[in-house]
């Protein structure tokens, strides 16, 4: 009887080793989850703020881009017309 508590005893101790050990690599499992998540926040966070300082430049572009094109195609007709009106 006293062998079979041993080995109870022996089994049980075991199982609550690599239940300890299973616990431990969930829990180291969880901070690396942990600190990757923030890593991608941070990330995230970074993006967030460049996209809003770049859309604040967006408009004034566009602006100036259409001015651009808006010119040479003036400078187009005016062409156009100084042909036609050689011909």
């Amino acid at each position: 009887m006293a062998f079979v508590i041993l080995w109870i005893g022996v089994f049980a101790g075991w199982g609550a080793y690599y239940v300890a050990m299973i616990l431990r690599d969930v829990y180291r499992i969880t901070g690396s989850l942990r600190r990757k998540i923030e890593l991608i926040d941070q990330i995230l966070k970074t993006i967030k703020e460049k996209t809003e300082k770049t859309a604040n430049y967006v408009p004034p572009l566009i602006e100036g881009v259409s001015k651009i094109v808006e010119h040479f195609m003036e400078k187009k007709r005016v062409k156009e017309k100084k042909k036609k009106a050689k011909d």
